[in-house]
Order: C-alpha cells, then sequence, then structure tokens
C-alpha cells in the first residue's frame, strides 16, 4: 500500500474480540448466577434482564462519574494469572437510554488502588464508542506483570449520567493453549495450492485456482518501528469470527492477513518469539479453516520498519535481514503443512535495491524448512532497482500493487468520473510498470502467475453519485480475470479504502459503512446466494420469578427469521400486573402471588411464527419487620468541640429515615435523616431526647437517649507572635453547575517569629452545600471544616485544596480563616472571601 501523505501505520489496530472462551477469569462474565460480583464506590449497579446480550440477564450501570475506578470493579485472582503472559480483555456494551446517542467508555485494570492501566494503551480512549439499541465490543489487552499480593481490579466505566449495559465479560490468557490449534504433520495434497506456470493450481489433478480475496490488518508498528516495544504499538483487536463468515459470503475466498514482525519479537529480544504471536495467527487459521478461506501471510512491516517509499534501513542492514530471514524460517517451519495458508508474502512493498537478489536469498532460507509453499514475491519500489524478472524457484507469485493512477485512486477529493472501458482497463494491466515484463504479446498472456496484492480505490468514488466506483471495480476485476490473476482487495476496514470506514470494526457493530461498495462485492466475486435464514425460534424457555409489589423486568428472545419481530400472547395471561410489549419486554409489578401459564408467540418480518410455553412464578410478599433501633447509648461531648455520632437500626425495609421525635438535642447538634448526630455543641449540660426511624414501608421505632456535653477546658492564653497569614484563598472556576464540586485553593502561612502551635484553617460550610474531597488533614461536619497542620515553624507555608457541592443556584459566598494557638499580632490578613456563581 503507498503511503504518501496519510501513513498507513500511524492509527493503532487491534485484533479480534472474543466471546468468554473455556479460560475465562471473571466468574460469571454473563451474569447468569444471580449474584453480582461486581461493586463500585460511585456507580450504582443492578443486575437486569434488559441489559441481557446473551441469556437472562446482563450488568446496569448508572454512574454520574466518568472516571474509569468510579465504574464496575472486579477482583481478580492472582492465582490464575502467569506473570508474562498476555491477556485479552473485553465485553458487549450498549448505551441505556435511547435519548444518549453516543458516549466512548473506558476498560482499565488498577493496582493496589493507583491510577489504571489503560488496557491495550489507546484502546479505551477511542475504540470503546457505545450506542443505544446497538451492541458493540469493548476489548484491552495487558502483559501480566504483577506480586502475588498485589489487589488487582478490572474497571469499565462510560460517559457521566450516561448509564449503559454490560454483558459476556472476558479475560482470558493469549496462547496456542488457549486458542487449541495444532499445526498439522503432513501436507494435504489434495488441497495444498502451488504455481503451475502461469496460473495457480490445487492438487495432484492441477484444478485452477485463482484467489478473490481482501486485506485484513493483523499488525502496528507505532510511532517507533525500529524500537518500540510491540506490547505499547501493537494492537490486537480488528476482526473476529464474525468478521470471516461475512468475507465469505461477500464471495471472497482468501484473506491477505497484515503482520508486523514486533507480533513475533522484541528487539531487545530478537530471534526470542513470543507465544501471543503464534496464538493469533493460529486462530486467524481456524477462522479462515471454518470458512473454507484461504490465508497469504503478508509481512507488512520487517525489522527496521515500513518499506513502501520512504523507508531504506533494511536493504543495507544486515542484522536485520538475517532477522527476517529467521523469523520466516519459524514460520514456515511451524505452518509448512497448513494449506489453509496458501502462501507466504516475504515484504510489503519492499525499499531494497536489488531486491529480487535478495528475495533469491530469502527464499532458500525457506526452502531448508518448507519445501512446497507458493511464494509471493512484490515488486520493488526503490527507484534504482532493475524491476521483476523470473526467480529460479518455480512456485513463485509475482506480486504488484494496483492504485492507478494514485492521485484519483488514492484520493478522498479527487472524484473525476471513471469513464473508461474493460479494454482500456486491460491495455493498461499489459504495459504497467512491473508486470510488462512478463507480458507476451504474441498470446497476450503474462508468463508467470501473477497477483494483484492490493488494489482499490477510497470510499468516496463508490458513494458519490456519478463518479462510477463501483464500474472501476468491475472492469478490475473483469481485466485481471482475463488475464487469470489473483487479487486481494484493499480493504476489510480501514479509514480510507475500507468496507467499514474504521480501523476496528465487526459485522452489524459499525457506523460508517461503504454500502454500495458492500453491495457490489457479491456479484462481482461470483458469491453464491446466501443460504436461506434459520427457522424463527423462541430461545426463551423460562423467564426468573417475580414477587408481589416488586418491579419486574424481562427480554424475550428469539433468532431465525428475519427481524424485527413481533411479541404477542398466544393463550394464557400473564401474571396480573404484567404486561408483554411488542418487542418482547415483560414489564410491570406483579399484584398476585401463584404460578401463571401462558404462551408466546413471535411473528417475524415475513409474518412466520413460532410458539413457547411457559410457565412463570410470583412469590408472595414477605412479612415486612418494623426497624429496630440498636442504639441505645451515646458518646459525651464537648462544648466548642466537633461532635459527631451515627445512629443505627436493623430489620425494616431500607432506605430509613430518621428524626427527632420529642425533646431537643445539645444546642449546635442537629440529626440528619440518614441518622448523623453532628456539630459543635456550644452549651455544657445533659440533653434528652427521643429519635425516631421511619423505613420505605412507614413502619417505625423510636428510642430515649441522651447526649451529655462536658464544659470546655480554657484555652491557654496565646503568648508569642506567629502573625497567622490566609495568603491564598481561591476557587478554581468563576462559575459551577449545582449539583457539581467547587473546588478551593488556599495557602496559610507563619509570618511571625515563633512557632505556630496547632495551626488550622477552618471554613463554615454555607448553607445547601455539602462536603465532597479535600486535604487529609481536613475533617468535615455539617456546620464547618476544619484542616489541622500541627504545629509550623517561622515562614512554613501549607498548600491545599478542597472540594465542596453547591445544591441552590446563586451566588455561594465562602469565607475561610487561619489561626493557630500562638499570640498573633496582626489578625487582619488571617481571613479571606471568595464569591462564585452556581448556575
Amino acid at each position: 500500500m503507498k503511503t504518501y501523505t496519510w501513513g498507513l501505520v500511524s492509527i493503532p489496530l487491534m485484533l479480534a474480540v472474543q466471546t468468554a472462551l473455556a479460560g475465562n477469569l471473571i466468574t460469571d462474565g454473563g451474569f447468569e448466577g444471580g449474584v453480582m460480583p461486581w461493586t463500585s464506590t460511585k456507580s450504582i449497579l443492578t443486575l437486569d434482564p434488559v441489559a441481557a446480550y446473551a441469556g437472562q440477564a446482563g450488568m446496569k450501570v448508572d454512574s454520574a462519574y466518568a472516571w474509569c475506578p468510579y465504574g464496575a470493579l472486579y477482583t481478580l485472582n492472582t492465582s490464575q494469572l502467569q506473570n508474562g503472559t498476555l491477556y485479552e480483555f473485553g465485553a458487549r456494551i450498549r448505551l441505556a437510554n435511547n435519548s444518549d446517542t453516543f458516549a466512548n467508555h473506558q476498560l482499565g485494570l488498577i493496582k493496589n488502588g493507583s491510577n489504571p492501566i489503560w488496557l491495550d494503551g489507546e484502546q479505551s480512549s477511542y475504540d470503546g464508542g457505545a450506542y443505544p439499541g446497538k451492541w458493540t465490543s469493548l476489548f484491552g489487552a495487558w502483559k501480566a506483570s504483577f506480586a502475588p499480593t498485589d489487589n488487582l481490579k478490572l474497571c469499565i466505566s462510560g460517559a457521566a449520567n450516561k448509564p449503559f449495559h454490560v454483558d459476556n465479560v472476558f479475560a482470558t490468557p493469549l496462547t496456542t493453549a488457549e486458542i487449541g490449534y495444532q499445526p498439522p504433520t503432513t501436507l494435504d495434497a489434495a488441497t495444498h495450492v502451488y504455481a503451475d506456470g502461469n496460473r495457480l493450481v490445487m492438487g495432484s489433478q492441477k484444478t485452477p485456482f485463482l484467489m478473490k480475496g481482501i486485506n485484513v490488518y493483523l499488525h502496528e508498528a507505532g510511532n517507533d518501528a525500529a524500537n518500540g516495544s510491540s506490547l505499547n504499538n501493537f494492537k490486537y483487536k480488528n476482526v473476529n469470527a464474525d468478521s470471516y463468515k461475512e468475507i465469505r459470503d461477500l464471495g471472497f475466498n482468501a484473506v491477505r492477513l497484515m503482520l508486523s514482525f514486533n507480533l513475533f519479537e522484541e528487539n531487545a529480544a530478537p530471534g526470542v518469539y513470543k507465544e501471543e504471536g503464534w496464538a493469533l495467527v493460529d486462530r486467524h487459521i481456524q477462522w479462515a479453516k471454518q470458512n473454507n478461506l484461504r490465508l497469504i501471510l503478508d509481512m507488512h512491516i520487517p525489522q527496521g520498519g515500513y518499506q513502501s517509499i520512504n523507508n531504506t534501513g533494511f536493504g543495507t542492514n544486515a542484522t536485520l535481514k538475517t532477522r527476517l530471514e529467521n523469523l520466516w524460517k519459524a514460520i514456515a517451519q511451524r505452518y509448512r503443512n497448513e494449506t489453509t495458508v496458501v502462501a507466504y508474502d516475504l515484504i510489503n512493498e519492499p525499499h531494497v535495491n536489488g531486491w529480487f537478489a535478495y528475495a533469491q536469498t530469502l527464499i532458500s532460507k525457506i526452502r531448508t524448512v518448507d519445501a512446497n509453499k507458493l511464494i509471493i514475491v512484490e515488486e520493488s519500489f526503490h527507484p534504482s532497482d532493475v524491476g521483476m524478472y523470473k526467480l529460479t524457484d518455480n512456485n513463485i507469485l509475482y506480486d504488484t500493487h494496483w492504485y492507478e493512477p494514485w492521485t484519483w485512486a488514492g484520493s478522498l477529493d479527487n472524484n473525476t468520473p471513471y469513464t473508461g472501458t474493460l479494454e482500456q482497463f486491460k491495455q493498461q494491466v499489459r504495459t504497467v510498470w512491473g508486470l510488462r515484463n512478463f507480458y507476451d504479446s504474441s498470446t497476450d498472456r503474462f508468463t508467470v502467475p501473477i497477483n494483484i496484492g492490493e488494489y482499490g480505490i477510497t470510499y468516496t468514488k463508490y458513494e458519490t453519485p456519478g463518479v462510477n466506483g463501483v464500474t472501476w471495480l468491475q472492469h478490475a476485476n473483469a481485466a485481471f480475470d482475463s488475464f487469470g490473476f489473483s487479487r486481494q482487495l484493499f480493504h476489510y476496514n480501514e479509514g480510507k479504502f475500507g468496507i467499514y470506514r474504521n480501523w476496528n470494526s465487526y459485522p452489524n457493530e459499525n457506523t460508517v459503512t461503504t454500502t454500495d461498495l458492500k453491495a457490489a462485492l457479491p456479484a462481482i466475486n461470483g458469491a453464491e446466494p446466501p443460504p436461506p435464514s434459520p427457522a424463527l425460534d423462541i430461545t426463551t424457555t423460562s423467564l426468573y420469578g417475580g414477587t408481589v409489589g416488586a418491579a419486574y423486568s424481562a427480554q424475550a428472545s428469539a433468532n431465525g427469521g428475519t427481524s424485527p419481530y413481533t411479541w404477542s400472547l398466544a393463550t394464557g395471561s400473564l401474571p396480573t400486573g404484567l404486561t408483554l410489549s411488542s418487542d418482547g419486554k415483560i414489564t410491570g409489578t406483579p399484584t398476585t402471588a401463584g404460578t401463571f401459564s401462558f404462551t408466546l408467540v413471535v411473528t417475524d418480518q415475513n409474518a412466520a411464527t413460532d410458539t413457547q410455553a411457559i410457565s412463570m412464578s410470583v412469590a408472595a410478599q414477605p412479612v415486612a419487620l418494623p426497624p429496630d433501633i440498636t442504639t441505645t447509648g451515646l458518646t459525651a461531648g464537648t462544648a466548642g468541640t466537633a461532635y459527631s455520632a451515627t445512629l443505627t437500626a436493623n430489620n425494616g425495609t431500607d432506605p430509613y429515615s430518621w428524626s427527632v421525635d420529642s425533646g431537643s438535642l445539645p444546642v449546635g447538634l442537629s440529626l440528619s435523616t440518614v441518622g448523623v448526630i453532628s456539630g459543635t455543641p456550644s452549651t455544657s449540660g445533659t440533653a434528652s431526647f427521643s429519635v425516631q426511624v421511619t423505613d420505605s414501608k412507614g413502619l417505625s421505632d423510636t428510642q430515649a437517649l441522651s447526649i451529655t456535653v462536658a464544659t470546655a477546658p480554657p484555652p491557654p492564653p496565646a503568648s508569642g507572635n506567629a502573625d497567622m497569614a490566609l495568603t491564598t484563598f481561591t476557587a478554581t472556576a468563576v462559575s459551577v453547575n449545582k449539583g457539581n464540586s467547587a473546588g478551593f485553593n488556599f495557602v496559610l502561612k507563619n509570618n511571625g517569629n515563633d512557632l505556630a502551635k496547632n495551626a488550622r484553617f477552618v471554613l463554615p460550610m454555607p448553607a445547601n452545600t455539602t462536603w465532597v474531597s479535600g486535604a487529609a488533614e481536613c475533617v468535615p461536619s455539617t456546620v464547618e471544616v476544619v484542616c489541622s497542620f500541627g504545629d509550623l515553624a517561622k515562614g512554613q507555608s501549607r498548600n491545599r485544596y478542597i472540594y465542596l457541592r453547591p445544591a441552590v443556584a446563586g451566588s455561594l459566598i465562602v469565607t475561610g480563616t487561619t489561626t493557630s494557638d500562638t499570640g498573633d499580632s496582626n489578625m487582619a490578613n488571617n481571613s479571606k472571601t471568595v464569591t462564585l456563581t452556581v448556575k
């Protein structure tokens, strides 16, 4: 692929998201156990049938925070992890609300409470897009590095106030054992493809074999191809098993799998080949084999970096050449008997002077371990090279790339209509640089087998009216067919040329598709019509039980037929209080206990139907016990000293609401509705009162209590001169939305000559404002925040932040004061006031 100004290797690419495999380290990743194994400090996590991608339930995550540690957390069992092994992580995700059009999601790994390790580098920041009504895949990879005592948590989060659904969470090792592929020990001669004169054939019968393929990424060299770490630069997501099925259904019979050397080895450890490299290729072989596709293994980025027209390092570096030779020998040794792997493409677009001479050397190295595999040798991109000529090995497929002319084919803006004819296209093929060395005008044939490893035009040529991009594609394939050329379209998913116009795409999950191209491909490739859809079948055979008075929600599911589906009742009745919507949701609040039998019927777009008998139980509402206050005594307080105590109760039904039933608390103290007595008592003595707790069902309990407040000891007389000063007290923003946190920065300093004993900062809590967070030295109450810094020597200062949350719009006026137990000769600089707008 030509790079010119847009650069093929600047965008991270990744390999396929997997569903839960046998080695899944996430217990109940499908949320079918009925117990929530995930936790959160800031998000509300619930098991929800509507959140199910598959099965009966999924997890709904609802949060006012976007930061991954505040999302859903799962503690990994480190005894199941192996240091040095690469693990893949992923999940299906979907926005819960139709009004939320899009949100990015994050996937991270938190070690010992530190900031997250973003799995697979940039994956979570730009590939985590989710949409309502469309399940997409969240994915990441991590090479395990931990101590047995480390605490490891997987975190998943989305955008603030955009709830989302999660299902099919997995964490699996990327190893050859996990993939389960075993290379054949003998070559299947009947399916072996090889060169015979100027064509490709298969088996001893020499059945003609013409590749009609497409390019698929399995590489990314990153910004530093020569020195970069493969884990940081190489991405593991791009296509999945469904992608291979779609490639087959579009009529292709081959995939050019674009590899990078750092999939297999690090520059720091040349020749030490990595387990995950073999595992990834093994997985693509399995997908190809399942769909009767052939694979070309293309070394798209060899040691030293991407070639094309700008990289000259490889051709003159003997060490890099030796490493490539050894790598190809290792690849050939492993896959020499695998006929699904149809060919080895030595280097993509090599920028090597004397390339064909070196290619002959490279071929000789491969032939020491694999005498049978077809080898692809591409045209040299070096301007001083002599061009293409026939090599001594007879099992060679000669290759060039076709973007002719590049200024039109590779441009998104130059949409001059294509007006050529098939004969003109064929004439261009006969005379193009490189191929013309093999053209025999007397037979109108080429003397060697030819492959067009990349060909295509930008997506605008297909989608802009009147440009005739589909006609160009038809002429290209017809011309290649006329000369017996194999070829691979560029590209399955790529930002400029792809069927899917993004780099990480899966069938039915994409939002940007080159529809005209996709629609034209089956006919161009001569694909068989797709098989009929499987019969319509209701897959929901049972429903979880309900409870009288408790909200209920379940989703009936079916497959086969032709969506969309319409649901209804054929016989019987749902439990009283529940309804069935046409999209298969059963919702409501049951009002009657018992067992209810009914029959669901689903109808597809073509009026096909299926029925399913269901039996569902509704349990009676359990007898509710009244709450019982368990706090029977309270600790004493001291006048002038902050006080806090939490009341407790059991039984009843959450949430509780607390209040003072009779009497009065000590002056300066108050009781919150959540049962916290707090404040600073101002008067000594004993106050007797009664508290009441009321649960969500209206049941209550009371308890008589008392608090004794002791007289505060007189403060010692202040002496010396600390001259405490509040040098800074500012808000981090001039305005804030109500309900959001407002930040404040303060700096206190001892300007005096003496030690400032018990230096502190005091901020009375404004009305309709609550504490959010702040410096470790700060202790909040309902009436004030006190930040204590101990003793400060002359000239010492402390710079800290605190955060409050205003609940009411208007002007928020906050006054901070600094003081100490040492005398202060200048009280005028002890306080400052900040005003900000709450919207």
